[in-house]
């Protein structure tokens, strides 16, 4: 490139940042995604590295943020809020490294001590504290001024009006305000209800609150803050940045977590990795980590550039939203019949992983995204979830296009389709001869909370159904050693099977024939009858056969009503459960029948404690746990006989509320449900 070509270039470059950031801080409407818009930093970035000369004065490396526009009052910060370098790659974070050991004469045998923590995408905000009381709020704006929100700031739970315990007699306390992901969805749904544009995101939903002219407005929104840094301090508070993090937080604040004290380069992308691959696991949006220096010392040394501290970076996610070409909808068929329409796109790749279909959830879904065949549209991923359809730009619909037809017949058994009562899901309701909903079944059969049967996948389940050698849960059982030679050579016959492999599935087949009655109705995969639900209904018989022999009566008049009003009786069991379970074994008896014929099993009252303080009671979980998993905290209550549900009412006994507990904890309060902690959970399981 010319001199005047890079001029030209660099130009187009501003103009496109300044724009972008303007919507991006100012309005809260971004067009494009942070991965977009980091692409054009790195192209500025990379042709003033290569042409320094050539620099503009209105260079975006030296800003940060955005011009001020709002109607708020300016603030000025003593000490400029500078936003991070980035980093993309494992290589530019090792680069970072040793360009700041050669930076402070650090050698390579000496540590280098970096607290890594979750990069909160959320809006920066700065508050001062003088005497411990609160006096202002601001946001960064363009890193020197900043917006007065000190009557929003005061609306925000997680901010102390008053600090507690040792603090400087003047302090500047800096964080991200944040909206959680189930409050995020909790306010999108009002706005839909209220014919309100919906937010893009929760940033744009925190922003978007914070800035409200009315507190009350910001008030009815439950933003959160999370306190990483410091700006003005009269005082010292810590010589590292862990002895800070933790006299901060003894000051009243909550801090980003999980964080942990890296020692070296293997250590940092370690927890890089491990937080990539479980951030769907916490209830706030992050777009990277943060590397800091712990010795404060090397703070002032190393000082900064005109638009970030060089004691610090960021190390961001691969991007999760993509645009792609919608090529075509076809339409799956669930376990239970729900019908879900699937994208079918030209393959792009998102995070470092292939993506060539996404959900478009049902056909209201498809009517409120206004989307057709051919459009070019944004796909998100974020975490293990399945991608989504998220919107389609309008400028690049092309001439030829296709509107999205929904089916009135069911593509699998061409059975009428249905949509019960209220609900969103449209149905084939054929669920004895629906050959899709059947291979679903039987997936679900052999799943690993249900038989777990190991060596029969979906792929399997699919090959077998299809060769006519399974078709119900019971000829899973016929696979044995005296099974019949025709079966057996068709099985060998198959793409990957062999003898070995067939004598492994035997095996797993043997150990799957012990079972509880819950695992058993579990299994089946009758709708709204989870594992919860079906450990409550065995918990209410007095063993396995007055449940099965309950089943057995459902061929007698009268006695489909007796069963219902006896499942009525149970604590914890709703109508749609109830009336899902009975229908069931009314159409499936034979199948059922044909099943326990191969199994042993065991009643689940036999192997609880109903002396346990917790046997009996139905708990919700919320939040995230520091000490156990999900599944871990679970499966201890399970065993003292306690009714694990994912819902809040007033048959709700105890809520075990994490960090960051979302929409659950609101309700339970506001019905009057018992809340402990985990610590205090925990509590009930020492001896």
């Amino acid at each position: 490139m010319n001199k005047e070509d890079v001029i030209k270039h660099l130009k187009i470059l501003v103009s496109q940042i300044e724009y972008h950031d303007n919507l991006y801080y100012n309005m809260d409407l971004p067009e494009i995604s942070d991965a977009e818009y980091d692409q054009l930093r790195i192209q500025n970035k990379n042709l003033e590295i290569e042409f320094p000369d050539l620099v503009l004065p209105n260079s975006p490396s030296n800003k940060v943020g955005s011009s001020l526009t709002s109607t708020f009052n300016k603030v000025s910060h003593v000490v400029p809020m500078l936003s991070l370098g980035n980093t993309f790659t494992n290589k530019e974070v090792e680069e970072y490294i040793n360009k700041t050991r050669r930076f402070l004469k650090i050698n390579q045998n000496e540590n280098m001590e970096f607290v890594a923590e979750p990069k909160i995408d959320g809006l920066s905000a700065t508050l001062i504290y003088k005497n411990g009381k609160l006096i202002l709020g601001a946001t960064r704006g363009d890193g020197k001024q900043g917006e007065n929100i000190t009557d929003n700031i005061k609306t925000i739970e997680d901010i102390p009006k008053t600090l507690k315990g040792k603090y400087p007699e003047e302090i500047e306390i800096r964080g991200e305000i944040f909206i959680s992901n189930s409050e995020f969805e909790r306010i999108n749904i009002l706005r839909i209800q209220n014919s309100l544009p919906q937010f893009a995101n929760p940033r744009n939903a925190a922003a978007g609150s914070v800035r409200q002219l009315d507190s009350k407005v910001t008030a009815s929104r439950k933003l959160g803050f999370f306190a990483y840094s410091w700006g003005l301090l009269s005082s010292p508070i810590g010589k590292s940045l862990m002895e800070v993090r933790q006299n901060i937080k003894n000051m009243g604040f909550n801090l980003n977590h999980p964080v942990r004290l890296c020692l070296d380069l293997h250590e940092m992308l370690q927890f890089y990795e491990n937080i990539y691959q479980n951030r769907s696991n916490l209830d706030f949006d992050i777009d990277g980590i943060v590397y800091k220096l712990n010795n404060l010392s090397y703070y002032d040394r190393l000082g900064a550039t005109g638009h970030s501290p060089r004691y610090a970076v960021s190390h961001k996610f691969p991007p999760e939203v993509g645009l792609t070409i919608l090529n075509d909808v076809k339409f799956q068929i669930g376990r239970t019949g729900a019908i879900t329409p699937v994208a079918e796109l030209k393959p792009l790749t998102i995070g470092g992983v292939r993506i060539q279909r996404a959900s478009l959830h049902n056909k209201d879904e498809i009517s409120r995204l206004g989307i057709v065949i051919g459009d070019t549209v944004s796909v998100k991923r974020a975490g293990d979830v399945i991608p989504q359809v998220i919107n389609y730009i309008p400028d690049l619909r092309p001439k030829k296009n296709r509107a999205i037809v929904f089916p009135d017949n069911c593509p699998s058994c061409h059975s009428l389709l249905k949509r019960e009562n209220d609900e969103v899901i449209i149905r084939c309701i054929n669920s004895s001869k629906c050959s899709e909903q059947i291979k679903g079944q039987l997936v679900h059969f052999v799943s690993r909370n249900a038989f777990n049967i190991e060596g029969l996948g979906e792929k399997q389940i699919v090959e077998l159904f299809d060769r006519n050698i399974i078709k119900e849960p019971a000829d899973i059982f016929l696979i044995n050693l005296e099974m019949k030679k025709d079966i057996k050579e068709k099985i060998l016959g198959l793409s990957g099977w062999g003898a070995l492999s067939l004598s492994n599935l035997i095996k797993s087949i043997n150990n799957a024939k012990n079972q509880s009655i819950d695992k058993v109705i579990y299994s089946l995969g009758i709708r709204h009858v989870g594992l919860g639900t079906a450990k409550i209904i065995s918990k209410n018989y007095i063993n396995s056969e007055s449940f099965i022999a309950k089943v057995r009566t459902l061929a007698i008049s009268n006695s489909r009503e007796n069963f219902i009003e006896e499942l009525r009786q149970i604590n914890g069991l709703g109508d749609k459960a109830i009336f899902s379970l009975v229908a069931y074994f009314q159409i499936h008896e034979k199948k059922f029948f044909n099943l326990i014929k191969f199994l042993n099993i065991s009643d689940l009252l036999s192997m609880q404690d109903d002396s346990h303080y917790l046997y009996g009671k139905r708990i919700v979980f919320t939040g995230k746990f520091e000490f156990l998993s999900r599944t871990e905290i679970k499966n201890k209550s399970e065993k003292v006989g306690a009714l694990i549900s994912s819902q809040i009412s007033n048959k709700t006994d105890i809520l075990v509320a994490g960090l960051n507990p979302g929409a659950k904890y609101t309700k339970a309060k506001q019905l009057l449900v018992s809340i402990i902690n985990e610590d205090s959970f925990l509590s009930y399981f020492k001896e």
